[in-house]
């Protein structure tokens, strides 16, 4: 069984070859990363050489396509060949120092969307560093192009910072050198990093250790976990923030910026705040909730990197905010899906019915009852989270969709997660054939392999 279900695959037989790698130039740099997981999952090293894997160069296949024929991949990119390898991968049958027996195939196979992402949540339960290194070669095995590294929320800030250096949550955040080794780890994997900053909401640890920088100042007790947005120096620091997380994550095209669940009427117990809405003309906090959005949104685009963030902010004021913006939608409590698509926003759906893994949802995330059609990534949501029946039509601004894993631990969410993103993979990579039901019992396989490295 090959995740995702590739467009055209025939099986020849079976061939034996060598414990070696060899690769044309171009590709040549995506070799560390097989040989590395290779041997987390078979315990044997490859060496470099002819007579076993094989990698070649070949110009008319797009950017994530590849072609495998026995034991050598076609690609014309270093996403091509990651897909390929991974393919092999699923196809090794018995490992050997003196050789690896694998199903002899032809395939040939591309994404429908490219926007294929795993998020992990590491702000609210701590995890291990070697946890991060298991998720990047999840979704090396999975296809999957995008890790979403959630970092920083109300409940701690794992992000080490040289600029903000207070905003390190004690006993619970990485270091410099952790974050370096992670970056690097996951470009040689062809996994890009998506790191997230919260901003605006989900900031009370951030505000709790620099208050100075991002605190309100209110005239009563108010609940910590909003940003104040009126103070003069908010976007210098705002900005310094984001630089930061550009500067360490420097081969990320995309910073998720946050940017819901904000309690913007805490604002008007700020006297910053009031004041920077009477010299704006701002009628309400809403409406300065939109207009700070903008602010952080056109910051980070000024960085030369893409933002993402969740839908928060109401329809009514979608047009203060760039279209560059891409945003997650997530619940459809603050604007459904079908008006970010109308107002001219590029979309990834990260809808919590069904692909957030949480706690005990899904109930049964085994998959064996719900299959491969539970995961309808491209359809709306109505307001309480349900399936209400209507699918996305097939649109280029809707990107893709992100796989969530949030409030766990990893002993909390392995079996979620190893169990869960082989079917997410096939459902995104493939819009319409995918796996059913039928194919899940020779799951089994794909998902004790992925338990080697996660």
């Amino acid at each position: 069984m090959i995740i995702p279900k590739p467009k055209q695959f025939s099986v020849l037989g079976e061939l034996t070859v060598a414990c070696s790698i060899c690769a044309d130039e171009p590709l040549a740099f995506g070799n560390k990363a097989f040989k590395r997981i290779f041997k987390k999952i078979y315990g044997v090293s490859l060496a470099d050489g002819e007579g076993g894997f094989s990698v070649k160069y070949e110009a008319e296949l797009q950017k994530e396509e590849y072609r495998v024929e026995g034991a050598c991949v076609y690609a014309s990119s270093l996403l091509g060949a990651r897909n390929g390898l991974a393919t092999l991968l699923q196809l090794i049958k018995k490992v050997e120092k003196d050789g690896v027996t694998l199903v002899e195939t032809m395939v040939l196979d591309k994404p429908d969307k490219d926007f294929r992402a795993f998020f992990a949540d590491l702000a609210r339960k701590w995890h291990d560093f070697d946890v991060l290194l298991g998720y990047v070669d999840l979704c090396y095995l999975n296809k999957i192009q995008y890790l979403q590294l959630h970092l920083v929320d109300d409940q701690g800030w794992t992000m080490p910072l040289r600029c903000f250096p207070n905003a390190a949550t004690k006993g619970a955040c990485y270091t410099h050198e952790e974050m370096a080794y992670l970056v690097e780890y996951a470009h040689e994997a062809s996994v890009e990093l998506i790191p997230e900053c919260e901003c605006v909401g989900h900031s009370r640890e951030l505000i709790k250790n620099c208050p100075e920088a991002f605190g309100n100042e209110y005239d009563g007790p108010m609940n910590e976990k909003i940003m104040c947005v009126g103070k003069p120096e908010i976007r210098k620091n705002v900005r310094t923030l984001l630089s930061e997380f550009a500067e360490v994550f420097k081969y990320s095209r995309y910073i998720h910026i946050g940017c819901d669940e904000a309690l913007h009427t805490n604002w008007t117990a700020c006297h910053y705040c009031r004041d920077y809405m009477a010299r704006q003309g701002i009628g309400t906090t809403m409406e300065l909730y939109a207009h700070f959005v903008a602010l952080v949104v056109d910051i980070c685009l000024s960085l030369g990197r893409t933002p993402l963030l969740w839908e928060g902010f109401h329809k009514e004021y979608n047009h203060l905010v760039s279209k560059d913006a891409v945003i997650m939608s997530w619940s459809n409590n603050f604007q459904r899906v079908e008006d970010t698509l109308d107002s001219g926003f590029r979309v990834i759906n990260a809808g919590y019915s069904p692909i957030y893994l949480m706690g005990s949802f899904p109930p049964d995330y085994s998959i064996v009852k719900e299959g491969f059609d539970m995961y309808r990534w491209n359809a709306y949501k109505d307001p309480a989270g349900d399936f209400d029946g209507t699918v996305i039509e097939p649109t280029d601004k809707m990107l893709g969709a992100m796989l969530c894993q949030w409030v766990d631990d990893y002993e909390g969410e392995r079996e979620k997660v190893v169990n869960n993103m082989p079917t997410f993979s096939d459902r995104v990579w493939n819009e319409k054939n995918y796996y059913s039901a039928k194919d899940l019992p020779e799951l089994g396989a794909v998902i004790a392999m992925e338990k080697k490295v996660y």
